[in-house]
């Protein structure tokens, strides 16, 4: 369990590792984005982790890390062409940034480790809903700013125009910078100068 809870907190994906800051940065101007995001990367990471598990034991050395990016390619593909299917406004709205899932996906794959499949999943499940609560954080926090509304119900009305910056890529960079900032903070990790 204390895998589960690193990938939550302690080594949270984007928070801590600072991966994923593109897509985060890019695409989370509103929790709905952030959610679909954050879900989609978790599925992919799970399910890329369980298939590498059963396949890896029967490939030579030399193809299991090809095999890695293609079982994520095809993943990130068939999860594309679901939420296209569904609903192409989203897919819109996620943009151009949404296959970016498979760089960081692949990323956080440990090879060569020895470990069990009950370990594999709970540190895939720990990564993936450490980027779900990461991923519809910040975007909840730039929907409420930008937009005065959270999963677009308005908050916010009145005279009070909200922070405009927030939903746009410079403010996203604030956010996130601030955001990281906190997560170093409260895990004391990060600012240290090592030799």
């Amino acid at each position: 369990m204390k895998v589960l809870w690193e990938g939550l907190f302690k080594k949270n994906p984007v928070l801590v590792l600072a991966m994923g800051l593109v897509p985060a940065v890019a695409i989370t101007t509103t929790a709905l984005n952030g959610l679909v995001l954050g879900i989609s990367i978790a599925a992919v990471l799970i399910a890329a982790s369980m298939i590498t598990f059963v396949l890896e034991p029967h490939l030579p050395t030399t193809a299991r890390i090809p095999m890695r990016v293609l079982v994520i390619i095809a993943l990130v593909l068939a999860l594309y062409g679901l939420i296209l299917h569904t609903n192409p406004g989203l897919v819109a709205g996620l943009g151009v940034f949404f296959p970016f899932m498979a760089a960081d996906a692949f990323r956080l794959q440990h090879p060569e480790d020895e470990r069990t499949f009950r370990q594999v999943i709970l540190e895939a499940v720990g990564q993936g809903l450490g980027f779900i609560w990461a991923l519809l954080l910040i975007g909840i926090i730039r929907e409420f700013l930008g937009f005065g509304a959270i999963f677009g119900k308005e908050i916010l009305t009145g005279v009070l125009r909200p922070f405009s910056l927030a939903n746009r890529v410079p403010g996203g960079m604030i956010i996130v910078g601030l955001l990281l900032a906190l997560a170093r903070q409260l895990t004391k990790q990060g600012g240290e100068i090592h030799d």
